[in-house]
């Protein structure tokens, strides 16, 4: 009997609590999908920065290392700059 009275309060409590986390922060918005010239052009990117050496084997690299955020500060340096925007230029011109 004291089950039938507290089910419905768990069901109310659930589908609250349940809203509650939908409402949350929400997921980050894309702009559109990337052309595969700038997917490999970031990639061009992450590599010059030298990004990739810490990405071999299964071991997960030390992003905490002076190293690696030094490279990384590298690869956004020059992924927001115009070496990114010439790389996506000239793999959509088909220049080697």
């Amino acid at each position: 009997m004291l089950h039938m009275k507290i089910l419905p309060a768990v069901i109310v409590s659930v589908a609250l609590l349940s809203g509650c986390a939908i409402a949350g922060d929400p997921a980050p918005t894309s702009n559109g999908a990337l052309s595969r010239a700038e997917v490999r052009a970031d990639l061009a990117m992450w590599k010059r920065a030298g990004l990739d050496k810490f990405y071999r084997g299964r071991k997960s690299p030390d992003i905490y290392s002076a190293d690696y955020r030094e490279r990384y500060a590298t690869y956004v340096k020059l992924r927001n700059g115009p070496e990114y925007k010439s790389e996506v230029t000239r793999l959509n011109t088909g220049e080697k």
